[in-house]
């Protein structure tokens, strides 16, 4: 998947250079996501057209009492896994970047427009990867409920309740609809009443009713998250027939609110499906923490700070809870499905990376030019003033789906 981050030319900065500024506020364009990506172990092991792996599920025979046994071989299941490509994309004029860098933080330019544009793309690329691992691989953002058309090109889509999330939805992201590859840029998003406007860049396609919506070249090419873990009920998953003792553990709420008797049925649930290698980490969505904190159950909340970011909650861990003599840590996500609680393993969660891609704990790193990162652009041969900066990973989760459970059907309000 792929997406322009920000196009930033002399235009957009000239005004910086008139006006000088106290700071630049990055904190309110996205989510904070270092702890819930801190929690992903990574591995750079993924050298191969694909990666196996493989799970012991039973002993097999070789045991027997008052004689010698026979022998058999013991049960395995070898999943697999393939990379996806996930990419944030930066733009950038020549003029732009000189002139930033020479008008100095207090006479307009507040930041070099090389950091400014390196610095929100990373933001951008992580916020990425945390809406890929509550996704189900499609990339759906969400579905069509109404089409409203406003101009030439123009349209007002409502999206249908059990598709909506906020997080998702940002100003001047650029999307595809259904199967199309025709461009639509977002212009208005109005929260309240769940409607995104957007403009056809180019092209006929009209988007209908019941259309999926996706970010621009990345329908059925995100990597494979929770949703997709805990949603396979039958045929295979990671390519092993779903059946015995490989597959998420479900319960279905029916509506109720959260509680820690729910907590504690699945957690018994999943006692002998994951031979007692049961969650660590319970993640929800903003609603369902606030539910439960609201609930009668709330006197069993153990609140701690977060070790990262401990003023942004989102993504990190705000809590605790005891499930059957346990601590089980509370997390919260945007991009968690409204009436979801996910139970996670974080022993048994990865990220397989590409080696020579990551850069630290982050998952991504840049794509290199040489020993430059900038990469000269072009239309049709002819050469343009700016360069482009690409932000990547080639991975893939594995979310063993043993150790995972999930809560469906949780009341909403």
């Amino acid at each position: 998947m792929s997406s322009v981050v920000k196009q930033y030319s002399l235009t957009d900065l000239s005004n910086l250079y008139r006006i000088a500024y106290g700071d630049f506020e990055l904190d309110a364009a996205g989510w904070d996501h270092s702890e819930l990506i801190g929690l992903i172990q990574k591995s750079d092991k993924f050298v191969g057209n694909r990666l196996e792996m493989a799970q012991l599920v039973d002993w097999g025979g070789g045991q027997s009492s008052g004689a010698l046994p026979s022998s058999s071989t013991a049960y395995i299941n070898r999943p697999f896994i393939t990379a996806k490509s996930v990419y944030a994309t930066s733009v950038i004029d020549s003029q732009s970047m000189k002139a930033a860098r020479r008008a100095g933080s207090n006479i307009g330019a507040f930041m070099d427009a090389t950091e400014l544009s390196i610095l929100t793309m990373k933001r951008a690329f992580a916020d990425q990867i945390a809406r890929q691992f509550f996704g189900d691989g499609t990339g759906v953002m969400g579905v069509i409920n109404t089409v409203t058309a406003i101009g030439p090109g123009q349209y007002q889509l409502l999206i249908t309740n059990a598709s909506w999330l906020q997080a998702p939805w940002m100003l001047n992201d650029l999307l595809n609809i259904s199967t199309g590859t025709d461009l639509f840029l977002i212009t208005a998003i109005d929260l309240a009443n769940q409607i995104i406007t957007v403009s056809r860049q180019a092209g006929v396609q009209i988007p209908n009713a019941g259309d999926n919506i996706y970010k621009q070249k990345s329908r059925n090419n995100e990597m494979f998250g929770l949703k997709g873990v805990c949603d396979t009920v039958a045929g295979t998953l990671y390519g092993v027939p779903v059946g015995y003792r490989w597959g998420a553990t479900r319960l279905a709420a029916a509506g109720q609110t959260l509680s820690v008797k729910l907590m504690r049925q699945l957690d018994q649930s999943m006692r002998f499906w994951a031979r007692g290698d049961l969650p660590t980490d319970y993640i929800m969505s903003a609603t369902q923490l606030r539910l439960f904190e609201d609930g009668e159950d709330a006197k069993s909340i153990i609140y701690i700070q977060p070790e990262v970011s401990p003023e942004r909650q989102s993504g990190s861990q705000v809590a605790a809870v005891k499930i059957n003599g346990r601590t089980i840590r509370l997390h919260f996500s945007p991009y968690c499905q409204e009436d979801r609680l996910y139970a996670i393993n974080r022993n048994k969660v990865h990220m397989y990376i590409r080696p020579d891609t990551s850069e630290g704990s982050d998952p991504g790193g840049f794509i290199e030019n040489g020993d430059s990162i900038f990469f000269p652009l072009q239309v049709s041969g002819t050469p343009l003033d700016s360069y482009g900066l690409f932000y990547a990973t080639y991975a893939e989760f594995y979310i063993n789906p043993t150790f995972t459970g999930v809560i469906t059907g949780l009341a909403t309000n």
